[in-house]
């Protein structure tokens, strides 16, 4: 089934679940007395509503494949550490001097026990597999792009999500408003349900929307921008290493993706 149909029929089923399970609610619900907090924050068919109709206008709005790289790269985000650009720099500078040093077949050895997936090693690998240098910096080029433009769709299904997530939470106050007006010439006490599970979404839209999903797609979209980074400092560096550039020169040029205070710690070793 299309992933939009799909979006619309979980929608709509979702928003007539939380009608029905509303007035069901509501019905035995006659007074607040000896109500806890989780009868006032927990309500199931405005969670649903709110987190359901996101998910669902999300179907809508982008591919199926897409919504489940955004939610692997939300986990991702959990377990993944800082990028450490010295390490990479000097992963460049072994590279540059082995290959100014013991030629090609240096490289294809260094290569094997080198198990970090990036630009540089596809770089270093289609050196050894005799690509010409042209060659090589188009090719790397055009993959740090692709990366980013593939990252920037984990961005985009978080902003979408961020934005329509108190959207719904309006719709699960009009639904209860819808229900609370109707009732304001009956028993005075159906009204205070009707009310909470109102105002109730309209809280899980705009937790939902300014706690996970906004702040989540700022991050995916930081951590675009720098792989993005990261692969230009990476391909400069294999720049370097076709042109037998002495590992001094290559930290300098490199050193400025660093930022002041870090650079220092880039050069401890020469200044030893």
């Amino acid at each position: 089934m299309p992933t939009t149909l799909l979006g619309i029929i979980c929608g709509i089923g979702l928003m007539v679940y939380a009608i029905i399970e509303t007035a069901a609610r509501s019905a035995t619900t006659l007074t607040t007395k000896g109500i806890s907090l989780a009868d006032l924050y927990l309500n199931v068919p405005a969670f649903l509503l709110v987190f359901g109709g996101t998910i669902s206008s999300t179907l809508i709005a982008h591919h199926l494949s897409h919504m489940i790289r955004a939610l692997r790269a939300f986990f991702a985000v959990f377990v993944h550490g800082e990028f450490n650009f010295i390490k990479a720099i000097e992963d460049i500078c072994g590279f540059s001097q082995i290959y100014t040093t013991q030629g090609v077949k240096g490289l294809e050895e260094k290569i094997k026990a080198y198990k970090e997936e990036s630009i540089l090693k596809d770089g270093i690998t289609m050196l050894v597999n005799g690509y010409k240098p042209e060659e090589i910096k188009r090719s790397l080029i055009v993959s740090m792009q692709r990366r980013y433009d593939r990252e920037n769709l984990d961005y985009y299904v978080f902003r979408t999500m961020g934005r329509t997530a108190p959207a719904f939470g309006m719709v699960g106050t009009l639904v209860g408003m819808i229900f609370m007006l109707r009732n304001m010439g009956g028993d005075p006490t159906k009204i205070g349900p009707f009310l909470s599970v109102a105002l109730v979404a309209t809280f899980y839209g705009l937790v939902l929307a300014w706690l996970v999903f906004n702040p989540m797609g700022n991050k995916l979209q930081h951590q675009a921008e720098l792989n993005l980074r990261v692969g230009k400092m990476q391909i400069d560096g294999i720049t370097y290493i076709l042109n037998k550039e002495h590992t001094i020169y290559i930290k300098d040029q490199l050193a400025y993706f660093l930022p002041p205070t870090a650079r220092p710690k880039l050069f401890k070793k020469e200044n030893i």
